[in-house]
């Protein structure tokens, strides 16, 4: 779905072309099974559009906060509380803005149209300010536990082909994550481009291993095990496939990245997500 540019002359063709495809409604989770079964560690700019930015509004420039949000409807996005700590109020001018439809971090929304060195184009990011930030009400600020925040935007985000939402649900979900080989995907410090990777969840025991924390590891959160050593940014989704009809039919949330610990390896440390669906669900309506 990308673009091939062979001149300046074309671009506002491709503007006219690019705003066509607005959606009324997207399909959450979208995935291409073809992009599943690579080697490839950064996505394409149509891959896992429900990632973005999080980033401050400084009046004349924005500020890169070094984390990921993830768009669950067309009015909220969810990170981790840990990101959203040091603005300034918790609604009205909050000073954090959502930039969607990112997929280098090096873009800007004044940008209308954003190519790579073969001429691929595709539609510049946009920002979204948010005016309001919700943090789980039973994060534990000594164990880490449940970090999560929701944060309203300003206005209803405008669907297109690469800013779509994530799925919330399976329709059919094991009943345990552990030793499950999960896909991630986020902005990281390995590169511009938004990557992407496979973890694989492993037992609490381990896990307190991983982490050096013997005697106690949060209770609502989880470890993967990464292939790469690339630390992500707090707040990448950690993403379950719901099969349906022996096809990979969606990406659905499990988890969102908290921290990265290096021991003999890198390990992510992510706040499962499904034990905390309610309290999202209701301060999502």
């Amino acid at each position: 779905m990308e673009v091939i540019v062979s001149g300046k002359l074309v671009q506002l063709l491709i503007l006219s072309w690019l705003g066509a495809l607005a959606l009324a409604e997207p399909q959450c989770g979208r995935l291409d099974e073809n992009l599943l079964y690579t080697t490839n560690e950064d996505t394409i700019p149509s891959e896992n559009p429900w990632i973005g930015l999080l980033l401050e509004d400084e009046g004349n420039s924005f500020k890169k906060m070094e984390c990921n949000v993830v768009i669950i409807n067309e009015l909220h996005v969810l990170t981790t509380a840990t990101c959203v700590k040091g603005f300034r109020n918790r609604s009205g001018d909050t000073g954090a803005v959502a930039l969607l439809g990112v997929w280098n971090e090096e873009h800007s929304p004044d940008e209308e149209l954003v190519c790579n060195d073969n001429g691929f184009c595709v539609p510049g990011p946009e920002a979204y300010k948010v005016v309001d930030i919700k943090v789980h009400p039973q994060r534990d600020r000594d164990t880490g536990d449940n970090d999560l925040a929701v944060l309203r935007l300003a206005k209803p985000i405008e669907w297109t082909f690469w800013i779509q939402p994530i799925c919330m649900e399976g329709s059919s979900e094991p009943e345990t994550l552990t030793n499950r080989n999960l896909h991630y995907s986020g902005f990281n410090g390995g590169g511009y481009n938004r990557g992407k990777g496979l973890a694989m969840t492993v037992s609490t025991r381990k896990c307190k291993q991983l982490t050096s924390s013997t005697v106690f590891f949060p209770a609502n959160q989880m470890c993967g095990y990464p292939v790469t050593r690339t630390k992500f940014y707090p707040g990448a989704p950690l993403m379950d496939i719901d099969v349906r009809k022996e096809k990979p039919h969606s990406f659905y949330l499990v988890a969102i990245l908290v921290r990265n610990v290096d021991t003999d390896a890198t390990t992510q440390v992510y706040q499962n997500v499904r034990r905390a669906r309610s309290w999202i669900k209701e301060n999502t309506k």
